[in-house]
């Protein structure tokens, strides 16, 4: 009789801890799934807000080009606005910022060239180009890679980007990259007063925006 009450015993033993297991790793299932689908919508929401990002960009630089009566070819605008948004969100300057930088540098033209020899959208001097290339690991060649716009735009946003940093004001930041960092630090360090002009022009550009 004992034997037998043991074996049921065991039995009912064994059914519930099948019974439980079953319970617990449907549990698992459940939150397994759960944290799929969590990030399958992490991931949905991450691609929308790229999405919208793009598109935001591509509306403001059509209507940027409209204003100041610029042509650029569908295409062309596409790949400027993904690429400013891109190296925007990559570097930590606004993409209005890089638009009005690049309207007071070059009126959106990739080929313009300075009496000073300064290249491009964003109007880079090739030894200030070459020491970028080298910070951000691109083979430098010569100066005709400046011509490239997405190029340009790599090199001329991360300067940027390392101004504002160097200099923690946006305003001496347009400066220094308009007249030179060295030259900024310089007139800096005896106190002297800094040329606001092209800071103005490009920060009158963002007001007439807001």
């Amino acid at each position: 009789m004992k034997c037998v009450t043991h074996t049921l015993t065991l039995m009912l033993v064994l059914v519930l801890g099948f019974l439980v297991g079953a319970r617990y790793q449907r549990v698992l299932d459940n939150v397994e799934g759960l944290q799929t689908l969590t990030a399958v919508q992490k991931n949905r929401i991450s691609e929308l807000n790229t999405a919208n990002s793009h598109l935001a960009s591509v509306v403001r630089l059509r209507e940027i080009l409209a204003e100041n009566r610029i042509y650029l070819s569908r295409s062309n605008v596409e790949a400027m606005a993904s690429k400013v948004d891109q190296v925007g969100r990559k570097y930590g300057v606004g993409s209005e910022m890089i638009y009005a930088v690049i309207r007071a540098e070059s009126s959106f033209d990739p080929m313009a060239l300075s009496n000073k020899g300064a290249m491009g959208l964003m109007q880079l001097l090739p030894s200030t180009a070459r020491e970028v290339a080298s910070k951000l690991n691109i083979r430098w060649t010569d100066e005709r890679m400046l011509w490239d716009p997405m190029t340009n735009l790599e090199m001329g946003t991360f300067y940027l980007s390392t101004l504002m940093t160097r200099f923690d004001d946006v305003e001496v930041a347009l400066a220094a990259y308009n007249q030179g960092p060295n030259r900024i630090a310089a007139l800096q360090a005896i106190q002297a007063e800094l040329p606001m002009d092209y800071p103005d022009r490009v920060l009158s550009t963002l007001s007439e925006r807001n």
